[in-house]
């Protein structure tokens, strides 16, 4: 990994391959982007591809600035800036980094010409808490906090290392075998406080309404005009049965959760006139691991597309 200063932090990044169009990578919450080192690898075949850690995860160190979604965009807009990247960028973005993904392309709309977004975060979660009792939003895992805050406790201990052998068998580790490099670094910033905290934050900030509006404003005034958008969700038959198995809930629990959830997914297509929902039929939350193919596919359509209207 290579660091370059970005105003008042530092950020860890690689850069993959060469070509005219650059894929820039943005994570899930609390995780760093080792989890897509094999992706950008095969990726890069075809593009330039960007991998990086959000300030707090893997190799860079905290920011000194709040975790709003406008100031994430903006220090990645910092790397990219840097790095000489200022036009045809392709964003991927898997769940908060999805989020930001869209933050970004809405404050740049001019360096974007594609986006992918794999189960998107959205302004909306907080509808959850409003339909769900207490007992069924507990089951449905949207409220990330309270293994946040245990990881943080845990971490502050320095007793991060007594989490290795539990997180091996946990998401991302269960739903992929890394290579050994991969792994130990997704290993070592799981068990950093920096990584708690700050996924803590970018928590907070992501569902706070007034650092929020920018991407609910967008998504309800269709901000981002023609640029073409992929939604890739998970399969709703894969999901229920995984919230049955790890939330320990009814199926048709599980289904109501599903259905509010999905339906959350088709308002994002509301950022575009040329956005589009696909389905991840092999997969869960983690897409990207279980269903790459189908992210390859339309990373390749899209740019297929957007080279016969050049």
């Amino acid at each position: 990994m290579t660091k370059i200063h970005n105003n008042d932090t530092q950020v860890a990044y690689r850069i993959w391959g060469a070509g005219s169009i650059t894929i820039v990578i943005d994570a899930a919450l609390g995780t760093c982007s080792a989890e897509w080192w094999h992706i950008a690898e095969k990726l890069s075949e075809h593009y330039r591809v960007i991998t990086f850690d959000r300030a707090g995860y893997g190799m860079s160190p905290p920011s000194g600035l709040e975790r709003t979604p406008h100031n994430v965009a903006s220090e990645m807009d910092g790397l990219l800036t840097s790095l000489g990247i200022d036009s045809d960028i392709i964003l991927i973005g898997h769940s908060q980094g999805g989020f930001y993904s869209m933050q970004y392309a809405l404050m740049y709309p001019s360096k974007v010409i594609s986006m992918v977004l794999l189960d998107p975060a959205t302004p909306y979660d907080n509808e959850f808490t409003k339909r769900l009792s207490e007992e069924q939003y507990k089951q449905s895992g949207v409220d990330k906090t309270m293994g946040l805050r245990m990881g943080k406790v845990v971490t502050s201990l320095k007793l991060g290392f007594l989490f290795k052998p539990m997180l091996k068998k946990m998401p991302p580790f269960f739903y992929y075998d890394f290579a050994d490099d991969a792994k130990e670094y997704l290993l070592k910033s799981l068990c950093r406080k920096s990584a708690y905290v700050a996924a803590l934050d970018e928590y907070k900030f992501t569902h706070a309404e007034n650092t929020a509006a920018d991407v609910k404003n967008g998504i309800e005034t269709q901000a981002l005009g023609g640029l073409p958008i992929r939604v890739i969700t998970h399969s709703s038959e894969f999901y229920c049965k995984e919230l049955q198995k790890f939330g320990t809930m009814d199926l048709p629990t599980a289904k109501m959760i599903e259905d509010m959830w999905q339906d959350i997914m088709q308002r994002t297509l509301n950022l575009s006139a040329d956005a589009k929902h696909i389905t991840a039929s092999n997969s869960g939350h983690f897409i990207h691991l279980t269903d790459l193919d189908v992210v390859c596919d339309t990373l390749y359509e899209l740019t297929e597309s957007l080279k016969m209207k050049q």
